[in-house]
């Protein structure tokens, strides 16, 4: 006998004598079993024979149904494809022999007849019940209705490899069919090796998922598919072992070859080589077998052979290893190459084998270690395959089909789909952009998009639309993207940026020959230069002036000064809103957007949406605060060179009728009242007049004068003229600041950049009067002697003719009048301790605010030297200009307003005036600190000789009244006077100035 042939019958004695045994021992079962049974066919002769048949038929069917579970057919399938007559025949003797030696077991056989005799005869029933509960229990379980698989509240993406062709969303399958094909037509070959080699989440596993499926489907039985996953036994200090075992199991499962039981079992005793115990104090050792592990491949060879079979086997994750790890699986893939009928494949990324993956110091043992990876890894392959990601795929992907194709998604609610579809649509533009290949590392596959979505869905993107904030796409994909990758970077970022600091990284403004610029800090460049590659590319399209090209200002619009990441200033905290809302889910508020006010602009502008309907939405209530209605205004205005005759006639209009709605309080800013007079002017100057839609005509006389006509409500405007509105009755005192505020902003000589307005003005008397080549001053006078006399008109017959005192008006409007419909969140911006005033003192300056203004601008007769032109200057009709409004005026003031003779309320009335008119020491050149009485303050907008008779005539009637000692004061924005500190010093003024007076009148 041959050496091979002796060899060989140590394994198959082992199977021989289990095959044996087995068959032996089922049948000696049966021939017990049947003993048992026998003892209670008596005592089923009075059971119905239709229940003894259905009894029989539900013991078959359960055991046919055991025997389909436990996929008997298949396992007969295997054992008839074996071949095995050997070991048929062996179970034959077995059987053979039970039934020859069954005589020498008749004492065991009369024993169990006695005894089930003499037995209850439900022990037998109960035996088999027994059986049929340990066959059935599985059953049911395995039957058992299962709960519907529940799509995950916690929505994220899972990277999970896909399994077959209908998850391929980057259609890679078309290459792996193809190299599935390849490898089933190489034939098996000793030592045949292929190689798949692609970066981290490019698809490795996927793409042998793909090939798998086409294996199984084309080579049918005869191919088997052996996945070894090495990184499952890293510590595993055998791994040969486990290869073998691992394999052995994996061809059993497709092949009857009962030897392989013993061979993983003997290769471990082999490699522990002999071993030692004691036996009553003596030592004895067994040496293992002469057997080697290419006797056990041999033996699993020619059952593969035998059966026509093939094996595929695969090494995945073979990157993921160290170094010397790697050594050790190439080493026991080497050893299995006597498998005639195996291909092999491994899955790897050569750059990560040859260099250090956890980014620790690299020493020179390791470096040895890599590179004989690298070079054994390339003497061993036969043939390899590289795998790169389709970029056009992955931007088909990106912009379309990841929102389309719900199966890949089901987890994601379709809202937050759409809601990420804009950033998923910003990272597709960068790789498809002229920098895509600085891209690629950071999002260049399915693995690091998902990743980037999951992120997304952690900071709640999904929950609004990123479109609608400030956000600049890119410059949050990039801060995203710094944030996975760079996490040590991103805090440093964090930690210069936040909490209202600036930093390093944003970009720094300074003036360059009256000029801004922007560049970066001095120490940026050194930051860049400590981070690696890509990070230094990111930090480039984030911050760096040159990249971004903004070192201009002259080049940025309004929407890039409120949107990139780069700029961080106190007033626009851009950078520092980007970081808060990844690091701590903070979104701005949608109001203090301006993307929302840009597309409500855009809105009214592009389709014809009336102002009204916009701010009819819930962003724009006032009761929120009026900075949403701010910035509308402030960008409609940025727009108004743009305006057709409709949208500039709906600006005009609205703001009339919102003024009312604003307040006339100040907080930290003027109040939006105030403002809104400017926006008014601003548009009538760019957008008031020509008829003609889009771009106007070239400012001739004729269309520039339709200005005028829309201030004074004549021709297509009469009765709906900007002096009418502003000063209707229904707004009583507050609307003639409002009026006052406008004509003034009107004159010429305050040279603001309402060039349309101060020539409708003066052309609306004269069309052919100049309006340019003058000097400022004679332009302003000329063109505010209608409107002033016009104003004049409309207060004359208001309150000068009806003897009504604006005064009071003023003090009777109520204070929600001053507040607007921003009451109640203005009051809540108010501290008590701030500039020593109490809430309720910020609508006693609105008062004396209204008070001191409209009465000055009516009676003070200033020519224009810049700082506009009084009413008081012009007479009541007429061009000789000689003051008569001045002396109406006065009359009014002194006959009227402070005359004790009407009205006892009066005295206070004239007590708060001189109040409210003190003069600052500084510029009084005076030693007294504070506010001071001096007859230039006291006599303000009004005739200083009225004045002194109107005292000299009421003096003693307004000291009886005590007023020093009453508990009153008038708050202005400068100061609080009180009656009892502040008026004896103004009744000394008063004083002497009466004194001075009967000095001249006795010369």
């Amino acid at each position: 006998m041959t050496k091979a042939s002796s060899e060989m019958k140590i394994p198959e004695l082992m199977v021989f004598v289990r095959v044996f045994c087995i068959w032996f021992v089922a049948i000696e079962v049966f021939r017990i079993s049947y003993y048992i049974g026998g003892s209670v066919v008596p005592h089923l002769d009075h059971v119905c024979l239709y229940l003894k048949v259905i009894g029989i038929i539900l013991a078959l069917v359960l055991c046919m149904a055991y025997a389909y579970k436990r996929d008997t057919a298949k396992y007969l399938s295997l054992l008839k494809q074996s071949f095995r007559v050997d070991l048929l025949l062996i179970a034959i003797i077995g059987i053979w022999v039970n039934v020859l030696i069954s005589h020498s077991l008749g004492q065991f056989h009369e024993f169990i007849k006695d005894y089930m005799q003499g037995a209850s005869p439900w022990s037998a029933p109960t035996l088999l019940f027994t059986l049929i509960l340990l066959l059935a229990a599985p059953l049911v379980r395995s039957y058992r209705p299962q709960n519907e698989d529940v799509v995950p509240q916690l929505y994220f993406l899972s990277d999970d490899e896909i399994e077959d062709k209908s998850e391929d969303i980057l259609k890679s399958d078309d290459q792996a069919i193809d190299f599935a094909k390849t490898v089933l037509a190489s034939g098996a070959h000793t030592g045949l090796v292929f190689g798949v080699d692609g970066p981290w989440g490019v698809g490795k596993t996927s793409f042998i998922n793909l090939a798998e499926k086409y294996w199984e489907k084309e080579g049918g039985e005869s191919v088997i598919v052996f996945r070894f996953e090495p990184l499952r036994y890293a510590n595993d200090p055998d791994l040969p072992e486990r290869f073998i075992r691992d394999l052995s199991l994996a061809i059993q499962k497709k092949v009857f070859a009962p030897e392989f039981r013993s061979a993983a079992s003997r290769y471990s005793k082999m490699l522990k080589g002999k071993a030692e115990f004691s036996f009553f104090g003596f030592k004895l050792e067994l040496e293992p077998s002469n057997e080697t592990i290419d006797d056990l491949l041999d033996g699993i060879d020619d059952v593969l052979k035998r059966v026509d079979r093939r094996v595929i086997v695969v090494v995945d994750d073979l990157d993921r290893l160290e170094a010397k790890m790697v050594n050790n699986v190439l080493f026991t893939v080497r050893r299995t190459f006597n498998l005639s009928q195996a291909t092999y494949i491994l899955c790897y990324d050569t750059e990560c084998l040859v260099s250090d993956q956890n980014g620790q110091d690299r020493n020179k043992q390791n470096d040895e270690e890599r590179s004989r990876a690298r070079e054994f890894l390339e003497k061993f392959l036969t043939v390899k395959i590289s795998l790169f990601v389709d970029t056009h795929e992955l931007v088909r992907f990106l912009k379309t089909e990841w929102r389309q194709d719900e199966r890949h998604f089901q987890s994601i609610p379709s809202r937050t789909m759409l809601q990420l579809s804009s950033l998923l649509s910003e990272i597709a533009e960068m790789l498809q952009s002229d920098i895509a290949a600085q891209y690629i590392p950071l999002v260049g596959n399915l693995r690091k998009i998902k990743r980037f979505v999951n992120s997304a869905l952690l900071v709640k993107f999904g929950d609004f639309d990123i479109g609608s904030t400030d956000f600049n796409r890119r410059d949050l994909v990039n801060l995203m993207l710094l944030h996975l990758n760079y996490p040590g970077l991103f805090r440093n970022i964090y930690r210069e940026e936040s909490e209202g600091r600036k930093g390093i990284y944003s970009v720094y403004r300074f003036d360059d020959s009256s000029k801004v610029k922007f560049c970066n800090h001095s120490k940026y460049e050194g930051e860049v230069e400590k981070a690696e590659p890509s990070a230094r590319f990111l930090l480039g399209q984030l911050f760096d002036v040159k990249v971004l090209e903004i070192e201009d200002s002259d080049d940025l619009d309004e929407g890039a000064l409120s949107s990139r990441a780069c700029f961080n200033e106190k007033n626009s905290r851009n950078l520092e809103t980007y970081l808060e809302l990844i690091v701590r889910f903070r979104r701005p508020e949608l109001e203090k957007t301006f993307k929302l006010y840009q597309r409500a602009v855009e809105r009214v502008m592009r389709e014809g949406v009336s102002i009204a309907s916009i701010f009819s939405r819930p962003e724009f209530d006032l009761h929120r605060g009026e900075f949403s209605h701010d910035q509308f205004w402030r960008v409609l205005l940025s727009n108004s060179n743009e305006f057709t005759k409709s949208v500039a006639d709906d600006a005009i209009v609205t703001l009339l009728e919102y003024l009312p709605l604003y307040s006339s309080v100040d907080t930290k800013n003027e109040g939006l009242r105030r403002q809104s007079i400017y926006s008014l002017i601003r548009i009538l100057d760019r957008a008031g007049w020509d008829k003609k839609q889009g771009r106007r005509l070239d400012n001739s006389n004729k269309s520039i004068v339709e200005i005028a006509e829309r201030i004074y409500g004549e021709r297509q405007y009469v009765g709906r003229g900007i002096l009418q509105s502003l000063a209707s009755e229904d707004r009583g005192a507050l609307g003639w600041y409002d009026l006052m505020l406008f004509r003034l902003q009107c004159s010429a000589d305050r040279l603001g950049q309402i060039y349309n307005v101060h020539s409708a003005l003066i052309l609306h008397e004269n069309i052919q009067a100049p309006t340019s080549g003058q000097q400022a001053s004679q332009l302003a006078t000329s063109g505010m002697r209608i409107i002033s006399q016009k104003i004049f008109q409309l207060f004359k017959s208001t309150y000068i003719d009806k003897k009504k005192n604006f005064l009071h008006e003023v003090d009777a409007t109520p204070s929600e009048k001053f507040y607007g419909n921003s009451g109640k969140w203005l009051v809540e911006q108010f501290s008590d301790s701030e500039n020593n005033y109490r809430r309720e003192d910020h609508v006693l300056i609105a008062r004396t605010s209204v008070k001191s203004f409209v009465i000055y601008q009516l009676s003070n007769r200033n020519k224009p030297t810049g700082s506009g032109v009084g009413c008081g200057l012009y007479d009541v009709s007429g061009t000789k200009d000689l003051g008569g409004i001045s002396v109406a005026m006065n009359k009014y003031v002194f006959g009227i307003c402070f005359n004790p003779l009407i009205s006892e309320e009066n005295i206070y009335t004239f007590a708060d005036y001189c109040l409210y008119n003190l003069s600052n020491s500084f510029f009084s050149m005076m030693n007294d600190e504070g506010y001071v009485p001096t007859e230039a303050g006291l006599t303000s907008g009004l005739d200083a000789d009225e004045l002194k008779k109107y005292w000299k005539k009421f003096r003693s009637r307004i000291l009886k009244k005590n007023l020093y000692g009453m508990d009153r004061k008038v708050v202005t924005h400068g100061y609080i006077a009180t009656y009892a500190q502040d008026l004896p010093k103004v009744f000394v003024v008063l004083d002497e100035m009466t004194k001075a007076m009967r000095k001249r009148s006795k010369k």
